[in-house]
């Protein structure tokens, strides 16, 4: 089951498997100033917070630019 929501982005914690140069951080920072978020970066739910499995250079540039919040689409293991 998938589920998007707004969540404050202090709740995301990062995985930190992904190196990424700076200049992307930055191209990313002005092209969701300008355009917005286009896409929610992908979760899952780790007690209270949430651990990105994907979209991280994303979330990077959102906090760099000072978001309080960033769309997620959480991810939850469906029970047998």
């Amino acid at each position: 089951m998938t589920v998007i929501r707004e969540v404050k982005i202090t709740r995301v914690l990062p995985n930190y498997c992904i190196i990424c140069e700076e200049s992307v951080i930055l191209h990313l920072c002005d092209d969701i100033k300008k355009n917005g978020l286009r896409e929610p970066i992908v979760v899952e739910m780790v007690e209270q917070c949430f651990r990105i499995i994907d979209g991280e250079k994303r979330w990077r540039a959102c906090r760099r630019i000072g978001l309080d919040k960033i769309r997620v689409e959480i991810h939850e293991e469906s029970s047998p």
